[in-house]
């Protein structure tokens, strides 16, 4: 998770400085990108990021490398990721450059029907009450969930997109007005 106001070093990794104090020895410290690698980097109200963590963000991940150059530390490590965000249109816009890094965008109210509403209460309740039971309870589901991606992942270099289907992509992107082509390579 990339929160609301991280900083370029939160981001990107910095010189590791307990390690320079206790050993005299010039380290990375990793950041939210290395973490982020090989998985999913979710921001929250990403239309409020800072324009120097947007320009940091379109760059790795455009490059899918994180490179650290700064306080005597040269560092660069993998950083591929899904980038996850959300953001409430009435608090700004999203810079075109970074919208175009999702793939996908998806319109969300907050109405839900009145089962659904008691069933979150419910499973909330149920966490709040005993959090580790509540996750042990779930750790089941989640592991079928974990072995479920980490499969389609594997399988996803066999996959063939055929022509009627990249025309049938094309064309609801198309209708859609959808800027880039970032929602066609996803």
């Amino acid at each position: 998770t990339l929160p609301l106001g991280a900083t370029e070093e939160m981001l990107l990794g910095t010189l590791n400085l307990q390690r320079v104090l206790d050993q005299q020895q010039v380290a990375f410290q990793p950041g939210i990108l290395h973490k982020a690698d090989g998985g999913v980097l979710y921001v929250d109200e990403v239309n409020l990021l800072p324009d120097n963590l947007v320009d940091l963000l379109l760059d790795v991940s455009a490059s899918g490398v994180n490179i650290v150059e700064r306080d005597g530390v040269s560092h660069s490590h993998d950083a591929r990721f899904i980038l996850l965000g959300t953001m409430n249109p009435d608090e700004g816009e999203l810079r075109p450059q970074l919208q175009d890094r999702f793939g996908l965008s998806v319109q969300l109210d907050n109405q839900y029907s009145v089962d659904d509403r008691i069933e979150i209460v419910r499973l909330r309740e149920a966490f709040d009450s005993d959090p580790e039971h509540f996750l042990a309870q779930c750790a089941q589901q989640q592991q079928a969930l974990t072995l479920s991606i980490e499969e389609a992942r594997t399988r996803l270099v066999q996959v063939q997109c055929h022509e009627q289907h990249r025309a049938m992509i094309a064309k609801r992107c198309h209708a859609a007005q959808v800027d880039g082509l970032r929602a066609e390579i996803v």
